[in-house]
């Protein structure tokens, strides 16, 4: 009953957790990167039409369009002009000098406000000291545009986030079952010493000490010296690694998180991240030009994944390129 019990305290507390918050954040993160993997463009549209829910309109692009992130979008509300500022990479930290910076720019355009929106974080003296902006990073960004998505991304994601808190919750669970049973094995050999020792006052408990048998102490180890043959042989015996055949086969995450990693490495490569569960998008950073010589080594990797070997590359040319976004499969199923 012990055993059940501490399990039990253990894994439902942890199983609350990962279902009700660890699954969002895996949601979360993961939506995050499929926006870090689009086009500024696209991801800037997206914060766009998010912002039209609360009365903004998009009056102009203030920059030209390979301006990218540099860019600040001019909104209007009410008839008042405001700028808004959309930062993509996941590992931007917006401090205290870019909102400076922003600031700036709203007094310099005679705008009413401005807007900061980033997929990463903003530090929190820029937060103490916004100068009248208003602030997202990370999740509050995917809370905007996350309605606006397809529901095929959205289906992705949380198919994906589902599987992880199956395998977490399964290892919390596990964990939990050998804490009770260490509990229940330190509670009940506590119990059994205590039980053995009988109510006496203290004289009768000081005879019986006096008249009880040493108990052994356990000897100490043996040096090289006084060690038999059979435990120097024993002591001498390395453990054996397991072969190559136990190891356990990589999950399907697993395999997807190691094929984003190699493919990353290869040249040519900018950016490259699972848009959708089907479909691999790689940003080219062009030096190595769009052809076979650029596929053939992304379809290699590929082909070491029987789960993934037909997967659909959307090849995303470099920014400011007039060539079009291609898609292949490097073989089909």
């Amino acid at each position: 009953m012990t055993t059940l019990g501490v399990t039990a305290a253990i894994g439902a507390p942890l199983t609350i957790y990962l279902w009700r918050i660890r699954r969002r954040n895996h949601e979360v993160g993961r939506g995050l990167a499929a926006l870090a993997a689009m086009r500024w463009r696209e991801f800037s549209g997206f914060v766009v039409e998010a912002l039209h829910a609360q009365g903004f309109e998009a009056d102009r692009l203030d920059s030209s369009p390979q301006s990218g992130q540099a860019a600040d979008l001019k909104l209007t509300r009410n008839g008042e002009s405001w700028l808004l500022s959309c930062k993509q990479g996941l590992n931007y930290r917006i401090d205290s000098t870019q909102i400076a910076s922003l600031a700036d720019a709203v007094r310099f355009a005679g705008a009413s406000g401005g807007i900061v929106a980033t997929l990463g974080s903003i530090q929190k003296e820029a937060r103490t000291n916004n100068r009248g902006m208003e602030l997202m990073d990370g999740p509050a960004v995917w809370e905007l545009v996350e309605p606006l998505l397809p529901a095929s991304l959205r289906d992705d994601l949380a198919e994906h986030a589902k599987r992880r808190s199956i395998g977490e919750t399964l290892l919390a669970w596990v964990i939990a079952l050998l804490t009770g049973g260490v509990v229940a094995f330190a509670i009940s050999n506590g119990g059994g010493d205590t039980a053995a020792v009988p109510a006496t006052d203290a004289s009768t408990r000081a005879a019986q000490d006096a008249s009880a048998p040493a108990v052994p102490t356990p000897a100490p180890p043996r040096d090289a010296a006084t060690a038999t043959p059979s435990d120097a042989t024993t002591a001498a015996e390395p453990a054996q690694p397991a072969s190559p055949a136990e190891a356990p086969a990589l999950d399907e995450t697993q395999q997807r998180r190691e094929v984003v990693e190699r493919v990353r490495q290869l040249p040519g490569v900018k950016r490259v991240a699972w848009s959708t569960r089907s479909t691999l998008l790689i940003d080219m950073d062009g030096s190595v030009a769009d052809g076979p010589a650029f596929t053939r080594p992304i379809c290699t990797v590929l082909e070491k994944y029987e789960a993934l070997r037909a997967s659909r590359l959307q090849l995303q040319p470099p920014e400011g390129s007039d060539a079009r976004v291609r898609f292949m499969q490097c073989r089909t199923y």
